[in-house]
């Protein structure tokens, strides 16, 4: 596991825990209560088609089972109504906390709704939901942290060095950028803009369904 993906991790461990406190005395250790005793963390994620998706979901599972709280984990298959009924389906067994990686954070308002209304609290991963007020917190990456690192790698890997002008007779250089789903961004060029601006570099940034030319 990344050192990234840990810390984001950690971050939505910690903040359903305070969560999952406030709304009473903690929960008890697995040995001493029945499952039905346990206060509920609904997980959301959005494909069992990357492992990355089946890792984060399963090392949630694993350390909130042991701070003693129970869990129910779905995948969505990328299916948009399949996720919101598992979400719908989380809230009607009384999760007190929901974790989500939505497929298409624009379409969960009317599900959000329901578990605000339940008194769940909502934590969007990694995935920001939008067009709801119901999202409380929100745990992600620095994505233009990310995009200063990767130009700073892909100069030095060329034997250049970020901020200072190419030597003569140097480059151009073509580069293409291949991301994953359009649902995740990738870095943009203001990201890249602090280590590119001056590098004799022309690129180019696909995705599964788009394109987009970087000067």
């Amino acid at each position: 596991m990344s050192k990234k993906l840990f810390y984001t991790l950690l971050a939505v461990l910690m903040l359903a825990s305070l969560v999952l406190s406030a709304c009473g005395s903690a929960a008890p250790a697995a040995t001493e209560a029945p499952a039905a005793d346990k206060l509920l963390v609904g997980i959301s994620m959005p494909t069992k088609s990357s492992t990355r998706w089946i890792s984060d979901g399963e090392s949630m599972v694993k350390e909130f089972e042991a701070m003693g709280y129970a869990t129910d984990l779905q995948f969505a298959d990328n299916d948009i109504p399949n996720q919101l009924a598992q979400i719908e389906n989380m809230v009607t067994k009384g999760a007190k906390v929901l974790v989500i990686a939505a497929i298409d954070g624009t379409t969960l308002s009317d599900v959000l709704q329901k578990a605000h209304d339940s008194g769940a609290i909502v934590i969007s991963y990694d995935r920001l939901i939008t067009k709801t007020a119901n999202v409380d917190y929100y745990a992600t990456f620095d994505n233009f942290g990310v995009g200063v690192i990767q130009g700073t790698q892909l100069l030095e890997g060329l034997g250049l060095k970020p901020g200072e002008k190419a030597p003569a007779g140097v480059g151009p250089f073509n580069v293409e950028l291949f991301g994953g789903s359009p649902t995740t961004p990738m870095p943009s060029t203001s990201m890249m803009a602090p280590c590119l601006s001056s590098s004799p570099l022309s690129t180019t940034a696909r995705s599964s369904s788009r394109v987009a030319k970087w000067a």
